[in-house]
Parts: structure tokens; sequence; C-alpha cells
């Protein structure tokens, strides 16, 4: 996160100027190249005063044709070497401001993950730093290249003639009022360009991850068609945007100089204000300017593009959304494992949301106990495990680890000790073996089957005709949903934490599989802090601290026997199995 604010510009031109090397390179090769451009009109002139002399040399007309080809080599040296150093440096620009973007991207709050949709993250992570780059190159070496060759070519024809310069400046005006109106109307053009490519990206990311649901449902056809009118809108876009080009008549104001200048010059040759070879090298010089005014043109095109690009990628990435680290972090040395909610209420949409998805939870959990968390579906059972990882923090109040409160931790520190395994597993496209060992990457093979045992998967996983290095799909596909899950206790298990978060983790699992797994985990379980979100009974019952949700509220807290007897929302769990003795206390709903 950058300490002082700047503006997308600033911070473009910041990545810019960081490649000092290659931009010095770019500057002085591109006007070693304008400079032979723009002299070798000079010299074809000279050819024509030599031949129009009446003492003409051959010699000296040869000489002035080495002149030019000498030019012609440098000029070509120069311009492979302007492009080489453009190209290499738009790349480079591209890589970094693509890096910082990612790691940005993996710096935000789980808030702002929740509310951004996948597909404009990916949009202006690719499409965007593209359109970045293609500004650099060739947009930039355009725009310098058409400023000094005006600047030049300019410079010898006001030496040659001030009197037909005079032309350009009466032409002046309709260049910026040619300039200025097509920026104008370029610019929302533009921005309207990358945000209808980003709803297209998130569409097409949107639907390919739930193909499923779309074949389920038959929806197909509705699909395409709703794609094929997001499609038909970026046509509109790119159609009025082509028009908008074939408007600019910069290049129109040119050649009517250009004709002009002739005219005009013929006129100085005939009554002798100017000679014949003077007017061929203006002429030519009045003509190297219609390169110059399409490049401003199309300079001006990929500028707004790419500075729309730039402020997509930096005002995302600009977004004051993270979970702050500590100035002075405070390490973590007890390892005890003593966790404290005092007085903690959270609510989502940075705290405006009017219901509090938990309010005034004071929670005191041992170190080393298995601590069960019950309610209803939006109780804030999840929300709870989130506080303690700080994917969020805590809207009122604070949480403790052994007396230290978890915002003074590092993030590093507190999150290396929890391992999460949790219902909706996600798993790598890449090996078994590098799915488990995701969280400790040098882990041995004894360590990685020892995990993969304790969690049952070893044996299916050497069903596998290549074992721990069987490629598994995106998120898994290939695996049943009780296979991922064994993959995802395994890699939790790996990283030996101080506490083990287990969300509904058995959900997906047969009995007998969770039978061998819950037998496996209680080995694990000892001195190290566990928090079970459930509704299995047998895992309940065998808790050291069972504590109930309801509508974000820390309704009760204590052991089976207790609660079966005085809370409903408990015993609620129960009625359906077996016959329970009265309760002692009615709890009102």
């Amino acid at each position: 996160m950058l300490v002082k604010k700047m503006g997308y510009k600033r911070w473009f031109l910041k990545h810019l100027l960081k490649e000092k090397l290659l931009s010095t390179i770019l500057l002085v090769f591109l006007l070693v190249f304008i400079g032979t451009v723009s002299i070798t009109p000079l010299f074809i002139g000279n050819i024509f005063n030599e031949l129009a002399s009446e003492s003409s040399s051959f010699k000296v007309i040869m000489s002035i044709a080495l002149f030019i080809a000498g030019a012609g080599v440098i000029r070509a040296v120069a311009d492979f070497t302007q492009s080489y150093a453009n190209e290499v440096l738009a790349h480079k620009i591209t890589k970094n401001v693509t890096e910082e973007f990612y790691e940005n991207m993996l710096e935000k709050s789980q808030e702002f993950h929740d509310r951004i949709r996948i597909g404009d993250i990916m949009a202006r992570a690719t499409y965007d730093t593209r359109q970045m780059n293609i500004f650099i190159s060739p947009g930039i070496k355009f725009l310098f290249e058409a400023f000094f060759t005006l600047l030049f070519s300019v410079s010898l024809m006001v030496w040659i003639s001030p009197k037909l310069t005079l032309l350009l400046v009466a032409a002046l005006p309709f260049y910026i009022i040619a300039m200025y109106e097509y920026n104008k109307k370029l610019r929302p053009i533009s921005k309207a360009q990358m945000e209808q490519n980003s709803l297209l990206n998130a569409r097409l990311q949107e639907s390919v991850t739930g193909i499923r649901v779309i074949r389920a449902f038959v929806k197909e056809e509705k699909e395409i068609n709703e794609f094929d009118d997001e499609t038909d809108k970026l046509r509109d876009i790119n159609t009025r945007r082509g028009i908008l080009s074939a408007r600019y008549y910069g290049v129109v104001v040119t050649v009517l100089l250009i004709s002009s200048s002739f005219l005009w010059g013929s006129y100085e040759v005939i009554n002798g204000d100017l000679s014949l070879g003077y007017l061929i090298t203006y002429v030519f010089l009045m003509m190297t300017l219609m390169m110059p005014t399409w490049q401003i043109g199309w300079g001006i095109t990929q500028f707004q593009i790419g500075m729309a690009a730039a402020k997509r990628i930096f005002e995302m990435k600009e977004r004051e959304e993270y979970v702050p680290e500590s100035s002075s972090p405070i390490e973590w040395q007890s390892k005890q494992g003593t966790i404290s909610f005092m007085n903690v209420s959270f609510s989502y949409n940075g705290g405006s949301s009017r219901k509090k998805a938990l309010s005034n939870i004071n929670l005191e959990v041992p170190g080393g106990s298995t601590v069960a968390i019950i309610g209803n579906p939006g109780s804030g059972k999840s929300t709870l495990i989130k506080l303690l990882m700080r994917l969020y923090d805590p809207t009122q109040g604070s949480i403790y680890i052994d007396g230290v409160n978890i915002k003074d931790m590092r993030l590093s520190d507190l999150r290396d000790h929890i391992g999460v395994i949790e219902q909706e597993v996600f798993l790598f496209s890449k090996s078994i073996r590098d799915n488990i060992a995701y969280g400790k990457p040098n882990a041995t093979k004894e360590e990685i089957e020892e995990a993969s045992e304790l969690a049952q998967a070893h044996e299916f996983i050497m069903s596998f005709e290549k074992g721990y290095d069987t490629i598994i799909g995106e998120r898994g596909v290939t695996l049943s949903g009780g296979q991922k899950q064994r993959i995802a206790i395994a890699r939790a298990l790996l990283v030996d934490p101080s506490f083990l978060i287990l969300d509904d983790a058995s959900s997906a699992i047969d009995a007998e599989t969770e039978r061998k797994i819950q037998t496996a985990i209680a080995n694990v379980l000892k001195n190290r802090t566990t928090f079970i979100i459930t509704h299995r009974l047998a895992t309940i019952k065998h808790a050291d601290l069972i504590i109930v949700l309801r509508n974000g509220l820390l309704k009760d807290s204590g052991f089976h026997d207790e609660l079966i007897l005085r809370n409903i929302d408990y015993r609620r769990l129960f009625e359906r199995f077996s016959e329970l003795p009265p309760m002692t206390t009615i709890e009102e709903n």
C-alpha cells in the first residue's frame, strides 16, 4: 500500500521513469533517427542546387549522395535500436504493473474479494495491462517521434523560408481544434470500452464456473443470447471509436498545407526569392509532417485507451481495503493457545450493514481444548472463525490469543499457526503432492505420506497410476467430495498448526471413512486448540466446550450434558434421534 497518495498518471509515470536506462536509450536513438530523417531532405535539395549551378560538379553530388547513404544506414541502426528498446521497456513495465497488481490483490481484505467479481479482476490484470503495453510500444514512441519530427522539420523550414512557414502558423489553430475535439470525444469511448470488456470477462468467467448449473437448468441458449447482447454492445463501442478515428482531419490539413506550400514556393522560385533546391527541401520537409500527423492521431487514441486502462488498474489497486499490519508487532511466544473474544461485534460491508453478523460475543477458550460451534445457517459460525483468522477485523471489541491482541501480531505469524479445513474445499490444478505440501513446500516425502495416512487419504492416492504425482483438475474436479476433503485435512495436518479449524470438514465423507478420520484426528488434537463447525452429534458430544449461536448472539456455552437440559437450540439437534430428559429451563424464542 502506498503511503503517499498519487494519481494514476503519476503512478504510470513512476513506472516509466523506473526504467531509466531503457528510457534514455529509447530517447537518444529516437533523436538520432529523427535527426537523420529530417536532415535528408536538406541533402536532396543541395543536389538539385548543385545540378542547377553553372559550375556543378559530379564529385560534389557524389559526396552528397554518400552523406545521404550514410544517414540512411545510421537511421536504420537507430530505428532498430529505439524500436527494440521501446519493446523491452513496454514489456518490463507491463510485467512490473502486473506483478504489483497481483501482489496487491492478495493483500486485499476478504471483504474486498467478497464484493469484486473475479472476471473484473482478471480483465484488469490481463486486457487492461495489454492496453497499457500497446500505449507504451509503439504509442509513446509514436508521440515522441511525432513531437521531435515536428520540432526538427519545422526548425529547418523556418531556416529555409520564414515566409513560407507562415502557412504552418495559419494552420496551427486547425491542428489544435482537431486534436482537442478528437481527444474530448475519444475519452468516454475508451472508458466505456474498458468497462464493457471487463463486464464480458466477468460474465464469461461466471458462466464457465457455473457450467453445471447452466446445464442442469438447460439455460445454455439463455446464457448465449445474453452474452451475444453484451458482445453487441462492445462491437458498437468499437465501431463508434473507428468512426471517430476516421473523422480525424489533421491529415487533410497537412495535405492542403503541402499543396499550398508548393504553389507559394514555386512563385518564390520564379521571382528568384528561393532556389529550386530549397523549394524541393521545403516540400520534402512538409511531406515528412504527414507521418507525425497520423502518429499524433493514433497516439492520442492509444493514450486515451492506455490511460483508461491505467486508471482502472490503479483505482482497484488503491482501494483502501486491507487488513492492516501492526507497525510494531508483538511476537507470540507462549503458544498455549488460549483464545479470548471480548465484546466482539461484526457487520459486513465495512460495518455499514444494519444487521450484525455477530453481536457482543464474550468467550474464553482454554488452550488445547476442542470447541464445537453449532447454530442455524446465518447464526455467525463461519464469521466467528474468519475473525479469528483476521480475514476480517471486528467492528467492535477485540480477540486475544494468550493475552496478545491479534491485531498486534504479524498476520503471517498468526495464520502460519492456523490450519483450516473448509466445507467447500479448494484445490489447485497441480499434483496431489503439491496440494498437500502447499503450506509446507519443503516437506519431505515421508512427512507428506504421514499426514495423508492420518487423514485416511494415502490408500486412495496410491490407487492412482501416478500416486502423489497425479495432476488433479481445476478445483480438484477429478476427485470425489470425500477425497478432496481428505486431501484438505492432510494439507492442514502437515503444517502442524497450533489451532485447527474444521468447518463441517467431514460432510462429504461416508460414515466409515469419517470414523477413521475422527480416530486419526483425535491423535493429533492433543495440545492443539480446535474449533469444529458441525452438526454431527458424535463429534459435538465429545467436545470440551460447545457454544451455541443464534442470529449472531452467543446464546449458551458449556458441556453436552448441561446444554441438553437448558438450551432449546441445542436440544433440537437431538430430539429427532432419541428421547430426551425434560428441560430444566425453557428459553424464550
